[in-house]
């Protein structure tokens, strides 16, 4: 009888046990059910969320921008040096000007931004679901004040150069701060992202100069369309009236602009205007369509990923800027002050020397006591035509020095002042033709396979700008004394990129290439490795290579400044199975960065009326859930 009565509770002892398993197991169960449902609900706030932020961001690009415009016209000083900060500061404006000046700016865009976002919910449809935004660009938006441990610091100045008064093209960058908020609720779900940034907005008549790349048209002049790919690195700005193309991971380090025009003309946009670009196997996408977000597209499909680095902003809605109708300011500066000349330049040589009296000596740094460094100016034209052939040419010698005085060599070997109208030219700069420079370059290689033995075209003090109303043809290195920036851009085996260094921002000696109706060539007689320090521009036709596709592989181009095009130029022909050249040259451009300083070469074109002409939103960084 014990032996049952131990059997009996034992077996009460396991069904008990046994019960109490069954039910952890199915009290877990429908926690982990329930935990599930919570997971799914945060997963699609956090989502809707994010998308709002999008949708913020995307806001602040587009009608944002054209509120800004308005508002710019109104609250911008159109007398001062400075649109916001008075007319106190040769760097930079006053700072507490400044901010006082773009506190109005704020105040008035964050009723727009009110109007634009309060009160509504951007859910998709269909879905029951809550999903807000705020922007702010002062202290309170929507009724609702700063999240918790939040802080708005004062708009800033961030770059550009004063106003001068005398018609130089200047262009200024401001920032306004923001702080948005992305709120979504489903059910029992809530999320909410905060981000901060600054929208930074850029305003004046800047000089054309300011662009690493500049097209009016982004298509060869046959019509072929142009990509942008992962052998593309500019490190300055980049604009074109119309619409750019993506193939792969092209790297931008300045602002990236487009107008989005489908048919752009020479002063406007002759159709329709539709914000957006071109992405390798994906066809044309609109901005507001762009995923995962206008500020940073990519795409995926069996040709790659096509994923722009917009390291500093990317603006698809930015103003059509005109290419300019003639080149008259030129023309006139170059009679006044500078060197004219009606027919063709056979050849046009730069380049400098140290002398001691007259006697060439060596230009040390410093300089020995008693040399003067001279900049150096040699035109050969045609004095003599027989049925459209030269028969007879001359050449003419000019120099100056650090003060601008304009000497000329006479027929005995003297150097004489230039004058006009009985008084001393004091060198503006500008050198004119009404035809073509058939020839352009500095001093030659001492070694012709070795760029480096080429002589400086520029003295550091020189400031020349070479224009003409038909083609120019460069034909040698052109290198200035004292660039401001070494090596270019390079794409690193991790697949970033080291910008070219900048660190000599302060030198003075710049050039610029601009011709009105013609081309600007890199010759087909240029040498191997060609070196070009300047901002080359051609109003109405490309800056290439003459004979891209037919001339033998000729190494790189080596371009410290920028190009300025109606078209875009083509420089040669790879092969994409080894992505080397096949013909013409390569590429090897830096951005010479003291053009975002206000530099710019003498008399060179500007691009019109001060307005707003880009903004760009930058994200520091983003946190969840903060309140």
């Amino acid at each position: 009888m014990r032996n049952k009565g131990v059997a009996i509770v034992l077996a009460l002892a396991t069904v008990l046990v046994v019960s109490g398993i069954g039910a952890l197991i199915f009290t877990r169960t429908i926690r982990e059910i329930r935990h599930g449902a919570q997971d799914q609900g945060i997963v699609q706030t956090l989502m809707l969320a994010r998308g709002a932020a999008n949708l913020g961001g995307s806001l602040l690009a587009t009608r944002g921008r054209e509120r800004l415009e308005r508002i710019v016209q109104q609250t911008a000083s159109s007398t001062d040096r400075w649109a916001y900060g008075g007319n106190t500061g040769t760097e930079a404006p006053d700072p507490v000007l400044a901010a006082q000046g773009l506190a109005n700016v704020a105040d008035r865009f964050q009723s727009d931004l009110d109007g634009f976002l309060c009160g509504k919910n951007f859910a998709p449809d269909g879905l029951p679901a809550e999903v807000r935004v705020r922007v702010y660009v002062t202290a309170s938006a929507c009724g609702e004040p700063l999240p918790p441990k939040t802080r708005l610091p004062p708009g800033r100045f961030v770059e550009g150069a004063p106003r001068t008064g005398t018609g130089s093209g200047v262009s200024q960058t401001y920032a306004l701060p923001f702080v948005m908020v992305a709120e979504a609720s489903l059910g029992q779900a809530r999320r909410n992202i905060v981000l901060q940034g600054e929208y930074r907005f850029t305003i004046g008549r800047s000089s054309f100069a300011r662009y690493a790349l500049f097209t009016n048209v982004h298509a060869l002049s046959n019509g072929t369309g142009v990509w942008f790919t992962d052998r593309t690195l500019f490190d300055g700005p980049v604009h074109t009236n119309g619409h750019f193309r993506f193939y792969r991971s092209a790297w931008f380090g300045g602002e990236v602009t487009s107008a989005g025009c489908l048919s752009p003309g020479s002063q406007s946009c002759q159709g329709q205007t539709v914000p957006g670009a071109y992405f390798y196997g994906e066809g044309f996408v609109r901005d507001r369509n762009m995923q995962p977000s206008a500020a940073r597209p990519s795409y995926r499909n069996r040709y790659g990923t096509h994923a722009p680095e917009f390291t500093a902003g990317v603006d698809w809605n930015a103003s059509f800027i005109p290419l300019p109708p003639n080149s008259q300011d030129q023309r006139t500066a170059a009679q006044e002050s500078g060197l004219y000349l009606s027919d063709d330049i056979l050849s046009l040589k730069l380049y400098r020397k140290c002398l001691l009296g007259e006697t060439e000596v060596a230009c040390s740094e410093p300089l020995d006591p008693g040399v003067l460094k001279l900049q150096y100016i040699e035109v050969t034209y045609c004095v003599k035509t027989n049925k459209g052939k030269c028969t007879q040419n001359t050449t003419e010698v000019y120099r100056y020095g650090p003060d601008g005085l304009l000497y000329q060599e006479n027929n005995r070997g003297l150097f004489v002042p230039v004058l006009r109208n009985g008084a001393p030219v004091r060198f503006n700069g500008v050198i004119y033709t009404d035809g073509e420079v058939r020839s352009l370059s500095g001093p030659e290689r001492s070694r012709d396979t070795d760029p480096a033995t080429a002589p400086p075209a520029l003295a550091e003090f020189a400031q020349i700008t070479v224009a003409a109303q038909g083609d120019i043809r460069i034909t040698g290195d052109l290198k200035y004394e004292k660039p401001p920036c070494m090596g270019v851009p390079t794409r690193e085996p991790d697949g970033t990129v080291t910008p070219a260094v900048c660190d000599n921002l302060g030198v003075q000696n710049v050039l610029g290439v601009y011709s009105q109706e013609g081309n600007v060539w890199i010759a087909r007689e240029a040498p191997r490795d060609i070196h070009i320090h300047g901002t080359l521009m051609s109003s109405g036709g490309v800056v290439g290579v003459e004979g891209y596709d037919s001339i033998p592989e000729k190494g790189s181009v080596y371009l410290l400044g920028g190009i300025i095009e109606y078209y875009y130029g083509a420089f040669g022909t790879f092969d994409p199975a080894t992505g080397r050249n096949k013909t013409g040259y390569g590429r090897a451009f830096t951005y010479d960065r003291r053009f975002l300083q206000g530099l710019a070469p003498p008399f060179f074109p500007t691009t019109g009326q001060d307005r707003v002409t880009s903004v760009s939103v930058f994200s520091y960084g983003q946190r969840e859930q903060v309140y």
